[in-house]
């Protein structure tokens, strides 16, 4: 994996020091509306306070374990122009693990992908659930999920509305490259992959984002976005967009049709498989909770992405997905 000529880190360096004042100056505001984040603020924290007293309850117990029952989701996608070097090649998906919520999600999530070999693991956001916890635990978390990767070019990851600038520097320390939106190129002798890695685009959103988007190089394009609200910006220039942040609804009805998504906009890219113009997408359902330790009729998931080249079409775990055409928004 590459990422340019060597006379690019120092301007690299310069924005991402930009890039982390910018975004801690966010962090310090509240998220939306004021009267909104005040609402969410005190929402948010008498959730947690109730998951610290019942915690040691066996229901909670019971839930909890419910919750970290994954499934692996072997995801297949035929795309034409695929570069014929690029035949085969797999992405781990890991994302919305929210470490810091259910104790033993680091050790679940490990297991689950232990015996799980790809090409490259990629990690969408969401790898912490409260975005003022102290990190080091965090750390130690994710640095037991990152051992158990079997991925030979590595881990990508980009950030999530729960993550904190000040995770980058340690996340790198794992080996992790955290992508601030920009893109990176993997090669396959002379052919190329390019994968543009966005910061979280549901809180943290900046035209930063779009420009990267819109500076991708020319070629075979793949978009890591925490959430799917800039798909139909992506479309434009990427083949693949993998995404999470909605928890597929984490609370649904019978079915897996969710009671909320979490979502400004492209509500209707909550979860599965979907197309914009001639970009796929998949909306992972995710690995961990928010807030509460519970999922209903939505577990949570590994995806494991397999390339090939061929006409268009998208099979999950063997059996052919109806792709959801995606809806045009306006901004």
């Amino acid at each position: 994996m590459h990422d340019g000529p060597s006379d690019e880190i120092h301007a690299q360096m310069i924005r991402r020091r930009a890039w982390r004042e910018r975004r801690e100056a966010m962090e310090a505001k509240p998220s939306g509306k004021r009267w909104r984040g005040q609402v969410r603020s005190r929402l948010y924290g008498s959730a947690q306070r109730m998951h610290d007293i019942l915690r040691p309850t066996r229901p909670l117990r019971w839930a909890a374990e419910r919750a970290l029952r994954l499934d692996v989701t072997e995801l297949t996608v035929f795309l034409p122009d695929l570069p014929r070097n690029f035949e085969g090649y797999r992405l781990l998906h890991l994302t919305d693990l929210h470490l810091d919520n259910i104790e033993d999600t680091a050790i679940s999530t490990a297991r689950h992908i232990a015996e799980l070999d790809s090409d490259l693991c990629i990690i969408t956001g969401d790898i912490r659930d409260n975005i003022h916890a102290p990190i080091a635990p965090l750390i130690d978390r994710l640095g037991h999920v990152v051992s158990d990767v079997r991925a030979p070019d590595g881990v990508l990851s980009v950030l999530g509305n729960h993550d904190s600038a000040t995770m980058v520097s340690p996340m790198e320390g794992l080996g992790i490259r955290v992508l601030l939106n920009e893109t990176v190129t993997v090669a396959r002798g002379a052919e190329h992959l390019h994968l543009t890695g966005l910061d979280d685009v549901h809180r943290f959103h900046t035209d930063d984002a779009h420009a990267a988007l819109e500076d991708a190089p020319d070629g075979f394009c793949i978009a890591l976005v925490h959430s799917p609200e800039v798909a139909d910006r992506a479309a434009a220039r990427h083949r693949l967009y993998l995404t999470g942040h909605t928890h597929g609804g984490q609370i649904c009805l019978p079915g897996g049709r969710p009671f909320a998504a979490g979502l400004k906009r492209h509500r209707d890219l909550a979860r599965g498989a979907w197309r914009h113009g001639d970009m796929v997408g998949y909306t992972s359902r995710g690995i961990g909770t928010c807030v509460l330790p519970f999922r209903s009729f939505c577990p949570g998931e590994v995806v494991r992405v397999t390339l090939r080249c061929g006409p268009e079409h998208v099979a999950v775990n063997g059996q052919a997905a109806d792709l959801w055409d995606a809806v045009t928004v306006t901004p």
